[in-house]
């Protein structure tokens, strides 16, 4: 009689093959083990820590956003729109104009300002709004230039873990740079944990947490909008308000850190140095706040006396 055959899920080789199946998944299933680099923490005295400018810019479209931006001074525009930067043209704004109409020239826009500008210049970014929604364009088309099937318009949901967390580095980017920055936003309605309305920019992710997240990172963030001074019906000729909010009022999202421009700074019609003014104004504020006296180096109280009384 021939000899009986091997089944094949007891051959050696087909053992072995299992076996590597089975340790490949356990190994990819694994928790990694991920360790931190060992560095060492430099102190620096709180006070003279004054990295670059970066303020948010945000209201309704069509209030002035760009033109109020355009009177900083040595400025460049990373624009999505050439007519956009136009409006600050008129209202001589001396800036430089760089281009950006993919997302693959708002990246490397940001990667020129970071490689050639520096402390004493201002990079708009405008609109941020605008770029966010390129980049989830840019994402849809590289994923349908492998897979053909795939919908040009319509992401799968395992895409907005990319668009969310690559829009944020990049604006990271923009954060850590050399330059100061100013970022122009569209803004939106929102609600809060317990519904209340809020007005914040229009960054689109996760209810309003994208948003949270980028505005966070900027040391200021102003909101800009355009209101009649009396809504009454029989207000004869009523006056047009052009006020920007730096200090949070409800459901307004503001704020600034430097405490440099108060609750509010209205802006006159073509008054186009607005913008220079709150920048020279928020630079003094970084001025004093450098110059005040370091309180590490003052002589400690004796030990045993508290609030000037002794010990007993």
């Amino acid at each position: 009689m021939p000899p009986a055959r091997t089944p094949a899920s007891t051959r050696p080789k087909a053992v072995q093959q299992r076996q590597r199946r089975q340790t490949a998944k356990q190994e990819a299933e694994a928790p990694q083990m991920l360790m931190e680099a060992t560095v060492e923490i430099t102190e620096v005295p709180l006070a003279y820590h004054q990295p670059p400018v970066k303020i948010l810019l945000y209201g309704p479209p069509g209030v002035g956003k760009t033109r109020l931006a355009g009177g900083a001074p040595r400025a460049v525009f990373l624009s999505t729109e050439i007519e956009g930067a136009v409006s600050a043209k008129v209202a001589g704004s001396q800036a430089r104009l760089w281009p950006a109409p993919t997302w693959e020239h708002a990246v490397a826009g940001v990667k020129k300002g970071v490689k050639e500008l520096g402390e004493d210049d201002w990079l708009i970014v405008d609109s941020g709004t605008r770029m966010q929604e390129m980049y989830m364009r840019w994402i849809l088309k590289t994923i349908n230039a492998k897979n053909p099937a795939r919908d040009l318009d319509i992401p799968a949901i395992k895409d907005h873990q990319k668009y969310q967390n690559g829009f944020k580095r990049w604006v990271d980017m923009l954060i850590d740079g050399p330059m100061n920055v100013i970022f122009i936003c569209n803004s939106m309605n929102a609600e809060d944990a317990e519904g209340e309305p809020r007005v914040i920019p229009l960054l689109l992710g996760k209810k309003g947490e994208i948003s949270d997240y980028i505005s966070a990172q900027f040391g200021i963030a102003l909101y800009y909008s355009v209101a009649r001074e009396s809504r009454e019906a029989d207000a004869i000729g009523p006056e047009i308000v052009r006020r920007v909010l730096a200090q949070p009022f409800p459901p307004w999202f503001a704020k600034d850190r430097y405490d440099a421009l108060g609750a509010y700074q209205d802006v006159g019609y073509k008054d186009d140095t607005a913008m220079a003014r709150m920048i020279d104004d928020i630079q003094k504020a970084r001025k004093e706040i450098g110059n005040l006296p370091d309180r590490s180096s003052r002589p400690r109280r004796p030990a045993g006396r508290v609030a000037g009384k002794t010990r007993r």
